[in-house]
Protein backbone atom coordinates (compact mmCIF):
# COMPACT_ATOMS: atom_id res chain seq x y z
CA UNK A 1 0.00 0.00 0.00
CA UNK A 2 1.06 3.63 -0.36
CA UNK A 3 2.07 5.64 2.65
CA UNK A 4 0.19 8.89 2.75
CA UNK A 5 1.56 11.92 4.49
CA UNK A 6 -1.33 12.89 6.74
CA UNK A 7 0.80 14.19 9.58
CA UNK A 8 -0.31 15.54 12.94
CA UNK A 9 -0.57 19.27 13.36
CA UNK A 10 1.83 20.18 10.59
CA UNK A 11 1.95 23.99 10.52
CA UNK A 12 1.03 25.55 7.20
CA UNK A 13 3.34 28.49 7.87
CA UNK A 14 6.67 28.47 6.07
CA UNK A 15 8.35 30.67 8.69
CA UNK A 16 11.53 29.36 10.28
CA UNK A 17 12.32 30.02 13.92
CA UNK A 18 15.41 32.04 14.79
CA UNK A 19 17.18 29.09 16.41
CA UNK A 20 16.96 26.92 13.29
CA UNK A 21 17.96 29.76 11.00
CA UNK A 22 20.87 30.79 13.22
CA UNK A 23 22.26 27.28 13.54
CA UNK A 24 21.95 26.65 9.80
CA UNK A 25 23.84 29.89 9.14
CA UNK A 26 26.59 28.79 11.53
CA UNK A 27 26.80 25.38 9.83
CA UNK A 28 26.96 27.15 6.47
CA UNK A 29 30.15 28.99 7.48
CA UNK A 30 31.83 25.86 6.11
CA UNK A 31 29.99 26.50 2.84
CA UNK A 32 31.47 30.00 2.81
CA UNK A 33 34.96 28.51 3.27
CA UNK A 34 34.29 26.12 0.39
CA UNK A 35 32.96 28.92 -1.82
CA UNK A 36 35.94 31.17 -1.19
CA UNK A 37 38.42 28.34 -1.83
CA UNK A 38 36.65 27.37 -5.03
CA UNK A 39 36.32 30.90 -6.45
CA UNK A 40 39.64 32.46 -5.49
CA UNK A 41 41.33 30.54 -8.29
CA UNK A 42 39.45 32.53 -10.94
CA UNK A 43 40.95 35.85 -9.81
CA UNK A 44 44.30 34.23 -8.99
CA UNK A 45 44.74 33.03 -12.57
CA UNK A 46 44.07 36.60 -13.73
CA UNK A 47 46.77 38.11 -11.49
CA UNK A 48 49.95 38.91 -13.48
CA UNK A 49 52.00 38.28 -10.31
CA UNK A 50 50.71 34.69 -10.12
CA UNK A 51 51.33 34.02 -13.80
CA UNK A 52 54.92 35.23 -13.39
CA UNK A 53 55.55 33.45 -10.07
CA UNK A 54 54.41 30.11 -11.47
CA UNK A 55 56.26 30.57 -14.76
CA UNK A 56 53.06 30.33 -16.78
CA UNK A 57 54.04 33.30 -18.93
CA UNK A 58 56.94 31.26 -20.33
CA UNK A 59 55.24 27.86 -20.46
CA UNK A 60 54.49 26.50 -23.93
CA UNK A 61 51.73 24.32 -22.42
CA UNK A 62 50.04 27.16 -20.54
CA UNK A 63 46.51 26.11 -21.56
CA UNK A 64 47.10 22.56 -20.31
CA UNK A 65 48.48 23.80 -16.99
CA UNK A 66 45.49 26.09 -16.49
CA UNK A 67 43.21 23.14 -17.23
CA UNK A 68 45.12 21.02 -14.70
CA UNK A 69 44.82 23.68 -11.96
CA UNK A 70 41.05 23.71 -12.39
CA UNK A 71 40.50 20.07 -13.30
CA UNK A 72 42.58 18.42 -10.57
CA UNK A 73 40.69 20.39 -7.93
CA UNK A 74 37.64 18.39 -8.97
CA UNK A 75 39.67 15.18 -9.16
CA UNK A 76 40.40 15.73 -5.47
CA UNK A 77 36.72 16.45 -5.05
CA UNK A 78 35.82 12.89 -6.12
CA UNK A 79 37.87 11.52 -3.22
CA UNK A 80 36.50 14.19 -0.91
CA UNK A 81 32.88 13.41 -1.75
CA UNK A 82 33.19 9.71 -0.90
CA UNK A 83 35.32 10.45 2.17
CA UNK A 84 32.68 12.90 3.37
CA UNK A 85 29.96 10.28 2.95
CA UNK A 86 31.94 7.75 4.99
CA UNK A 87 32.88 10.23 7.72
CA UNK A 88 29.27 11.43 8.06
CA UNK A 89 28.00 7.92 8.73
CA UNK A 90 30.91 6.83 10.91
CA UNK A 91 31.54 9.88 13.08
CA UNK A 92 28.68 12.26 12.36
CA UNK A 93 28.07 15.33 10.22
CA UNK A 94 29.92 17.69 12.57
CA UNK A 95 33.20 15.71 12.60
CA UNK A 96 33.03 15.30 8.83
CA UNK A 97 32.75 19.08 8.34
CA UNK A 98 35.62 19.73 10.76
CA UNK A 99 37.91 17.29 8.92
CA UNK A 100 37.08 18.97 5.59
CA UNK A 101 37.90 22.39 7.02
CA UNK A 102 41.22 21.18 8.44
CA UNK A 103 42.28 19.84 5.03
CA UNK A 104 41.15 23.10 3.42
CA UNK A 105 43.18 25.10 5.95
CA UNK A 106 46.40 23.14 5.39
CA UNK A 107 46.02 23.24 1.60
CA UNK A 108 45.45 27.00 1.59
CA UNK A 109 48.54 27.59 3.72
CA UNK A 110 50.78 25.53 1.42
CA UNK A 111 49.38 27.07 -1.79
CA UNK A 112 49.94 30.56 -0.39
CA UNK A 113 53.61 29.74 0.06
CA UNK A 114 53.84 27.82 -3.23
CA UNK A 115 57.01 28.35 -5.28
CA UNK A 116 56.20 26.42 -8.47
CA UNK A 117 53.21 25.25 -10.44
CA UNK A 118 53.66 21.55 -9.55
CA UNK A 119 53.45 22.36 -5.84
CA UNK A 120 50.42 24.57 -6.42
CA UNK A 121 48.58 21.94 -8.48
CA UNK A 122 49.29 19.22 -5.88
CA UNK A 123 47.73 21.17 -3.04
CA UNK A 124 44.96 22.45 -5.26
CA UNK A 125 44.07 18.75 -5.53
CA UNK A 126 44.15 18.49 -1.71
CA UNK A 127 41.99 21.60 -1.48
CA UNK A 128 39.46 19.78 -3.65
CA UNK A 129 39.44 16.87 -1.20
CA UNK A 130 38.68 19.16 1.74
CA UNK A 131 36.17 21.25 -0.20
CA UNK A 132 34.08 18.29 -1.24
CA UNK A 133 34.13 16.66 2.17
CA UNK A 134 32.41 19.90 3.19
CA UNK A 135 30.11 19.91 0.18
CA UNK A 136 29.10 16.27 0.74
CA UNK A 137 28.28 17.03 4.38
CA UNK A 138 26.72 20.48 4.83
CA UNK A 139 23.55 20.23 2.66
CA UNK A 140 22.71 16.83 4.18
CA UNK A 141 23.32 18.15 7.69
CA UNK A 142 21.08 21.18 7.16
CA UNK A 143 18.37 19.10 5.45
CA UNK A 144 18.26 16.71 8.40
CA UNK A 145 17.92 19.55 10.91
CA UNK A 146 15.18 21.40 9.03
CA UNK A 147 11.38 20.97 9.21
CA UNK A 148 9.94 19.58 5.94
CA UNK A 149 7.96 22.74 5.14
CA UNK A 150 11.07 24.93 4.99
CA UNK A 151 13.75 22.41 4.06
CA UNK A 152 14.44 23.97 0.67
CA UNK A 153 14.82 27.45 2.16
CA UNK A 154 17.16 26.21 4.88
CA UNK A 155 19.35 24.26 2.44
CA UNK A 156 19.45 27.39 0.30
CA UNK A 157 21.33 29.01 3.21
CA UNK A 158 24.19 26.69 2.21
CA UNK A 159 23.98 27.94 -1.37
CA UNK A 160 23.77 31.60 -0.35
CA UNK A 161 26.75 31.19 1.98
CA UNK A 162 28.69 29.46 -0.78
CA UNK A 163 27.86 32.28 -3.21
CA UNK A 164 28.88 34.84 -0.58
CA UNK A 165 32.25 33.10 -0.45
CA UNK A 166 32.46 33.30 -4.23
CA UNK A 167 31.63 37.03 -4.22
CA UNK A 168 34.01 37.90 -1.37
CA UNK A 169 36.84 36.01 -3.11
CA UNK A 170 36.20 37.89 -6.34
CA UNK A 171 36.16 41.35 -4.76
CA UNK A 172 39.23 40.65 -2.62
CA UNK A 173 41.01 39.43 -5.74
CA UNK A 174 39.99 42.62 -7.53
CA UNK A 175 41.28 44.77 -4.67
CA UNK A 176 44.66 43.03 -4.54
CA UNK A 177 45.08 43.44 -8.29
CA UNK A 178 45.47 47.18 -7.75
CA UNK A 179 47.89 46.63 -4.86
CA UNK A 180 50.36 45.11 -7.31
CA UNK A 181 53.74 43.68 -6.36
CA UNK A 182 55.31 40.31 -7.04
CA UNK A 183 53.30 38.59 -4.31
CA UNK A 184 49.98 40.32 -4.87
CA UNK A 185 48.23 37.01 -5.44
CA UNK A 186 49.33 35.53 -2.10
CA UNK A 187 47.17 37.80 0.06
CA UNK A 188 43.80 36.63 -1.32
CA UNK A 189 45.02 33.02 -1.33
CA UNK A 190 46.21 33.32 2.27
CA UNK A 191 42.79 34.51 3.39
CA UNK A 192 41.34 31.20 2.25
CA UNK A 193 43.03 29.70 5.33
CA UNK A 194 41.12 32.05 7.67
CA UNK A 195 37.58 30.94 6.82
CA UNK A 196 38.03 27.25 7.76
CA UNK A 197 39.36 28.39 11.16
CA UNK A 198 36.16 30.38 11.77
CA UNK A 199 33.99 27.45 10.65
CA UNK A 200 35.83 25.02 12.96
CA UNK A 201 35.43 27.44 15.89
CA UNK A 202 31.68 27.86 15.19
CA UNK A 203 31.10 24.11 15.03
CA UNK A 204 31.26 23.91 18.83
CA UNK A 205 27.86 25.63 19.07
CA UNK A 206 25.94 23.78 16.36
CA UNK A 207 23.84 20.63 16.91
CA UNK A 208 24.52 17.24 15.35
CA UNK A 209 22.03 15.71 12.91
CA UNK A 210 19.07 14.17 14.81
CA UNK A 211 19.07 11.24 12.39
CA UNK A 212 22.70 10.47 13.17
CA UNK A 213 22.02 10.75 16.92
CA UNK A 214 19.06 8.33 16.75
CA UNK A 215 21.20 5.87 14.78
CA UNK A 216 23.68 5.98 17.67
CA UNK A 217 20.96 5.42 20.30
CA UNK A 218 21.01 9.03 21.53
CA UNK A 219 17.26 9.61 21.19
CA UNK A 220 16.88 12.14 24.00
CA UNK A 221 19.49 14.41 22.42
CA UNK A 222 17.79 14.02 19.06
CA UNK A 223 14.37 14.98 20.48
CA UNK A 224 15.81 18.03 22.23
CA UNK A 225 17.32 19.20 18.93
CA UNK A 226 14.13 18.54 16.97
CA UNK A 227 12.05 20.45 19.53
CA UNK A 228 14.35 23.46 19.14
CA UNK A 229 14.61 23.33 15.35
CA UNK A 230 10.90 22.64 14.79
CA UNK A 231 9.58 25.07 17.41
CA UNK A 232 6.63 27.05 16.07
CA UNK A 233 4.54 28.23 19.05
CA UNK A 234 1.50 29.55 17.16
CA UNK A 235 0.27 26.45 15.28
CA UNK A 236 2.19 23.82 17.30
CA UNK A 237 2.38 24.73 21.02
CA UNK A 238 3.05 21.13 22.15
CA UNK A 239 5.89 20.45 19.67
CA UNK A 240 3.86 17.64 18.10
CA UNK A 241 5.66 18.06 14.78
CA UNK A 242 9.05 17.45 16.40
CA UNK A 243 7.75 14.38 18.23
CA UNK A 244 6.16 13.06 15.04
CA UNK A 245 9.41 13.46 13.13
CA UNK A 246 11.33 11.67 15.89
CA UNK A 247 8.72 8.90 15.64
CA UNK A 248 9.38 8.58 11.91
CA UNK A 249 13.15 8.58 12.39
CA UNK A 250 13.04 5.99 15.20
CA UNK A 251 10.77 3.60 13.34
CA UNK A 252 12.71 3.98 10.10
CA UNK A 253 15.96 3.13 11.85
CA UNK A 254 14.30 0.22 13.69
CA UNK A 255 13.09 -1.15 10.36
CA UNK A 256 16.57 -0.70 8.91
CA UNK A 257 18.00 -2.68 11.82
CA UNK A 258 15.86 -5.76 11.05
CA UNK A 259 16.13 -5.62 7.29
CA UNK A 260 18.79 -5.75 4.63
CA UNK A 261 18.63 -1.96 4.60
CA UNK A 262 20.78 -1.98 7.74
CA UNK A 263 23.77 -2.33 5.44
CA UNK A 264 25.39 0.94 4.49
CA UNK A 265 27.45 -0.27 1.57
CA UNK A 266 27.59 0.80 -2.04
CA UNK A 267 27.15 -2.88 -2.90
CA UNK A 268 23.65 -2.78 -1.38
CA UNK A 269 22.82 0.32 -3.41
CA UNK A 270 23.58 -1.58 -6.60
CA UNK A 271 21.59 -4.65 -5.50
CA UNK A 272 18.23 -3.00 -4.77
CA UNK A 273 16.12 -1.69 -7.65
CA UNK A 274 14.73 1.37 -5.85
CA UNK A 275 18.23 2.39 -4.78
CA UNK A 276 19.64 1.87 -8.28
CA UNK A 277 16.92 4.18 -9.54
CA UNK A 278 18.09 6.81 -7.07
CA UNK A 279 21.68 6.35 -8.26
CA UNK A 280 20.80 6.99 -11.89
CA UNK A 281 18.54 9.91 -10.98
CA UNK A 282 21.31 11.46 -8.86
CA UNK A 283 24.02 10.96 -11.48
CA UNK A 284 21.87 12.22 -14.34
CA UNK A 285 20.68 15.30 -12.45
CA UNK A 286 24.15 16.40 -11.34
CA UNK A 287 25.59 15.66 -14.78
CA UNK A 288 22.88 17.76 -16.42
CA UNK A 289 23.22 20.67 -14.00
CA UNK A 290 27.00 20.85 -14.35
CA UNK A 291 26.72 20.41 -18.12
CA UNK A 292 24.93 23.74 -18.23
CA UNK A 293 28.41 25.30 -18.30
CA UNK A 294 28.14 27.19 -15.01
CA UNK A 295 31.57 26.26 -13.66
CA UNK A 296 33.25 26.56 -17.05
CA UNK A 297 32.23 30.23 -16.99
CA UNK A 298 33.18 30.60 -13.33
CA UNK A 299 36.65 29.04 -13.51
CA UNK A 300 37.62 30.18 -17.00
CA UNK A 301 36.35 33.74 -16.78
CA UNK A 302 39.80 35.05 -17.65
CA UNK A 303 39.76 33.29 -21.01
CA UNK A 304 36.08 33.97 -21.78
CA UNK A 305 36.06 37.66 -20.87
CA UNK A 306 39.49 38.11 -22.47
CA UNK A 307 38.20 36.53 -25.65
CA UNK A 308 35.41 39.10 -25.69
CA UNK A 309 38.06 41.84 -25.78
CA UNK A 310 38.11 43.08 -22.18
CA UNK A 311 41.21 44.17 -20.23
CA UNK A 312 42.45 42.57 -16.97
CA UNK A 313 40.83 45.10 -14.60
CA UNK A 314 37.54 44.82 -16.49
CA UNK A 315 37.74 41.02 -16.36
CA UNK A 316 38.18 41.08 -12.58
CA UNK A 317 35.24 43.48 -12.27
CA UNK A 318 33.12 41.17 -14.41
CA UNK A 319 34.14 38.15 -12.34
CA UNK A 320 33.19 39.93 -9.11
CA UNK A 321 29.90 41.14 -10.58
CA UNK A 322 29.14 37.64 -11.83
CA UNK A 323 29.48 36.26 -8.30
CA UNK A 324 27.52 39.12 -6.74
CA UNK A 325 24.73 38.42 -9.22
CA UNK A 326 24.69 34.79 -8.08
CA UNK A 327 24.48 35.81 -4.44
CA UNK A 328 21.60 38.25 -4.99
CA UNK A 329 19.51 35.80 -6.98
CA UNK A 330 20.20 32.88 -4.66
CA UNK A 331 18.79 35.07 -1.89
CA UNK A 332 15.81 35.86 -4.12
CA UNK A 333 15.23 32.14 -4.73
CA UNK A 334 14.58 31.62 -1.03
CA UNK A 335 11.27 33.48 -1.45
CA UNK A 336 9.71 30.82 -3.69
CA UNK A 337 11.86 27.69 -3.58
CA UNK A 338 9.52 25.96 -1.10
CA UNK A 339 6.37 27.07 -2.93
CA UNK A 340 7.03 25.48 -6.34
CA UNK A 341 7.11 21.78 -7.22
CA UNK A 342 10.69 20.55 -7.30
CA UNK A 343 10.36 19.05 -10.78
CA UNK A 344 8.86 22.24 -12.22
CA UNK A 345 11.64 24.32 -10.65
CA UNK A 346 14.47 22.16 -12.01
CA UNK A 347 12.96 21.54 -15.45
CA UNK A 348 12.24 25.20 -16.08
CA UNK A 349 15.73 26.17 -14.90
CA UNK A 350 17.45 23.65 -17.18
CA UNK A 351 15.43 24.70 -20.21
CA UNK A 352 15.94 28.41 -19.54
CA UNK A 353 19.71 27.95 -19.09
CA UNK A 354 19.89 26.00 -22.36
CA UNK A 355 18.10 28.79 -24.24
CA UNK A 356 20.31 31.48 -22.73
CA UNK A 357 23.46 29.51 -23.55
CA UNK A 358 22.23 29.10 -27.13
CA UNK A 359 21.87 32.88 -27.44
CA UNK A 360 25.35 33.32 -25.93
CA UNK A 361 26.76 30.81 -28.42
CA UNK A 362 25.20 32.63 -31.38
CA UNK A 363 26.45 36.00 -30.14
CA UNK A 364 29.99 34.67 -29.76
CA UNK A 365 29.81 33.11 -33.22
CA UNK A 366 28.88 36.49 -34.68
CA UNK A 367 31.00 38.91 -32.66
CA UNK A 368 33.96 37.05 -31.17
CA UNK A 369 37.18 38.53 -32.57
CA UNK A 370 35.43 41.67 -33.83
CA UNK A 371 35.38 45.24 -32.48
CA UNK A 372 31.58 45.44 -32.41
CA UNK A 373 31.04 46.83 -28.90
CA UNK A 374 27.28 46.32 -28.95
CA UNK A 375 27.61 42.65 -29.89
CA UNK A 376 30.38 41.99 -27.36
CA UNK A 377 28.42 43.77 -24.63
CA UNK A 378 25.36 41.66 -25.45
CA UNK A 379 27.47 38.50 -25.13
CA UNK A 380 28.77 39.70 -21.76
CA UNK A 381 25.22 40.50 -20.61
CA UNK A 382 23.97 37.02 -21.49
CA UNK A 383 26.57 35.51 -19.16
CA UNK A 384 25.08 37.53 -16.31
CA UNK A 385 21.54 36.54 -17.28
CA UNK A 386 22.68 32.91 -17.31
CA UNK A 387 24.06 33.26 -13.77
CA UNK A 388 20.81 34.90 -12.65
CA UNK A 389 18.73 32.03 -14.05
CA UNK A 390 20.94 29.26 -12.68
CA UNK A 391 20.91 30.88 -9.23
CA UNK A 392 17.14 31.31 -9.17
CA UNK A 393 16.15 27.80 -10.23
CA UNK A 394 19.03 25.32 -10.06
CA UNK A 395 21.75 26.21 -7.58
CA UNK A 396 19.88 25.28 -4.42
CA UNK A 397 17.92 22.46 -6.03
CA UNK A 398 21.14 20.70 -7.00
CA UNK A 399 21.73 20.11 -3.28
CA UNK A 400 18.40 19.75 -1.51
CA UNK A 401 16.73 17.50 -4.12
CA UNK A 402 19.55 14.95 -4.01
CA UNK A 403 19.53 15.02 -0.20
CA UNK A 404 15.76 14.47 -0.16
CA UNK A 405 15.48 11.41 -2.39
CA UNK A 406 17.85 9.18 -0.39
CA UNK A 407 16.77 7.19 2.72
CA UNK A 408 18.26 8.29 6.04
CA UNK A 409 20.83 5.53 6.50
CA UNK A 410 22.16 5.88 2.94
CA UNK A 411 21.80 9.65 2.54
CA UNK A 412 25.53 10.41 3.01
CA UNK A 413 26.46 7.75 0.43
CA UNK A 414 23.80 8.94 -1.99
CA UNK A 415 24.83 12.55 -1.64
CA UNK A 416 28.47 11.52 -2.06
CA UNK A 417 27.54 9.90 -5.39
CA UNK A 418 25.95 13.19 -6.44
CA UNK A 419 28.95 15.30 -5.44
CA UNK A 420 31.37 12.84 -7.08
CA UNK A 421 29.33 13.13 -10.28
CA UNK A 422 29.51 16.91 -9.98
CA UNK A 423 33.30 16.66 -9.67
CA UNK A 424 33.82 14.22 -12.53
CA UNK A 425 31.55 16.20 -14.85
CA UNK A 426 33.31 19.45 -14.06
CA UNK A 427 36.72 17.81 -14.31
CA UNK A 428 35.93 16.75 -17.87
CA UNK A 429 34.57 20.15 -18.91
CA UNK A 430 37.27 22.17 -17.12
CA UNK A 431 40.25 20.14 -18.29
CA UNK A 432 39.04 20.55 -21.85
CA UNK A 433 37.86 24.16 -21.55
CA UNK A 434 41.07 26.22 -22.05
CA UNK A 435 42.09 24.22 -25.13
CA UNK A 436 38.53 23.97 -26.46
CA UNK A 437 37.85 27.70 -26.09
CA UNK A 438 41.17 28.41 -27.78
CA UNK A 439 40.60 26.09 -30.75
CA UNK A 440 36.86 25.58 -31.34
CA UNK A 441 35.65 28.74 -29.61
CA UNK A 442 31.85 29.11 -29.55
CA UNK A 443 31.23 25.54 -30.77
CA UNK A 444 32.17 24.31 -27.28
CA UNK A 445 28.88 25.77 -26.04
CA UNK A 446 26.87 23.27 -28.10
CA UNK A 447 27.27 20.77 -25.27
CA UNK A 448 25.87 23.28 -22.78
CA UNK A 449 22.79 23.79 -24.94
CA UNK A 450 21.81 20.25 -25.88
CA UNK A 451 22.42 18.38 -22.61
CA UNK A 452 20.33 20.65 -20.31
CA UNK A 453 17.53 20.85 -22.89
CA UNK A 454 17.22 17.06 -23.00
CA UNK A 455 17.53 16.83 -19.22
CA UNK A 456 14.68 19.31 -18.70
CA UNK A 457 12.27 16.90 -20.41
CA UNK A 458 13.58 13.87 -18.51
CA UNK A 459 13.31 15.57 -15.10
CA UNK A 460 9.80 16.87 -15.77
CA UNK A 461 8.38 13.48 -16.73
CA UNK A 462 10.52 11.00 -14.78
CA UNK A 463 11.47 12.62 -11.45
CA UNK A 464 9.09 12.59 -8.43
CA UNK A 465 8.18 15.78 -6.63
CA UNK A 466 9.48 15.83 -3.02
CA UNK A 467 8.11 19.22 -1.97
CA UNK A 468 7.24 19.29 1.77
CA UNK A 469 7.61 15.52 2.16
CA UNK A 470 9.29 14.28 5.40
CA UNK A 471 12.56 12.58 4.51
CA UNK A 472 11.38 9.25 5.96
CA UNK A 473 8.21 9.20 3.82
CA UNK A 474 9.86 9.86 0.46
CA UNK A 475 10.96 6.20 0.36
CA UNK A 476 7.38 5.21 -0.53
CA UNK A 477 7.59 7.32 -3.69
CA UNK A 478 10.37 5.05 -4.94
CA UNK A 479 8.47 1.85 -4.29
CA UNK A 480 10.68 0.68 -1.43
CA UNK A 481 9.30 -2.59 -0.12
CA UNK A 482 11.30 -2.45 3.08
CA UNK A 483 11.94 0.26 5.59
CA UNK A 484 9.04 2.55 4.78
CA UNK A 485 7.27 4.02 7.76
CA UNK A 486 4.63 6.66 7.95
CA UNK A 487 1.57 7.72 9.90
CA UNK A 488 -1.90 8.69 8.90
CA UNK A 489 -3.57 10.75 11.56
CA UNK A 490 -7.21 9.95 12.15
CA UNK A 491 -8.12 9.36 8.48
CA UNK A 492 -11.66 8.33 9.43
CA UNK A 493 -12.24 10.96 12.10
CA UNK A 494 -12.66 8.28 14.77
CA UNK A 495 -9.85 9.30 17.09
CA UNK A 496 -7.55 6.54 15.87
CA UNK A 497 -4.04 6.97 14.47
CA UNK A 498 -3.00 4.47 11.82
CA UNK A 499 0.68 3.54 11.79
CA UNK A 500 1.87 1.85 8.62
CA UNK A 501 4.87 -0.48 8.66
CA UNK A 502 5.38 -1.54 5.06
CA UNK A 503 8.36 -3.75 5.78
CA UNK A 504 6.01 -6.16 7.56
CA UNK A 505 2.75 -5.30 5.87
CA UNK A 506 1.22 -4.54 9.28
CA UNK A 507 -1.07 -1.78 10.48
CA UNK A 508 -1.11 -0.79 14.14
CA UNK A 509 -3.98 1.19 15.64
CA UNK A 510 -3.39 3.51 18.58
CA UNK A 511 -6.10 5.53 20.25
CA UNK A 512 -5.46 9.25 20.50
CA UNK A 513 -5.22 10.52 24.03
Amino acid sequence: MDVQSLNPVRPASLKANLYTTGKCIMIALSSFAYGYAGAIIATTLTQPSFVTAMGLDKASNQASLLGAINGLYYAGGVFGAFTGGWLSNKWGRKISAIVGNIILLISAAVMTGGVNVAMFITFRFCSGVGSFIILATIPVWIAELSPPQIRGIMVDIHTVSMMTGYAVASYIGLGFYFVGGKSGWRGPMGLSAAWPCIAIFASYWVPESPRYLVSQGRKTEALNILVRTHANPQPDPTNECARHELHLIEHQIELDAISTLNQRSYKLILQQASLRRRVWMTIFLEFALMSSGILVILNNGTIIWGGLGFETAQILNFQAGFQLCGLVFNLTAMIFVDRVKRTWLISFGLLACALIMMIEMLLQRSYLGTTNKAGLSAAASMIFIFQMTFSLFLDGASYFYVAEIWPSHLRPQGFAIGMATLCITNMVWLLAAPTAIQHISWKYYLFFVTIPAIAAVVVFFQYPDTLHKPLEEIAAMFGDKEGVVGRQQDPNGDGIDTEVDESKGQVAMTEQV
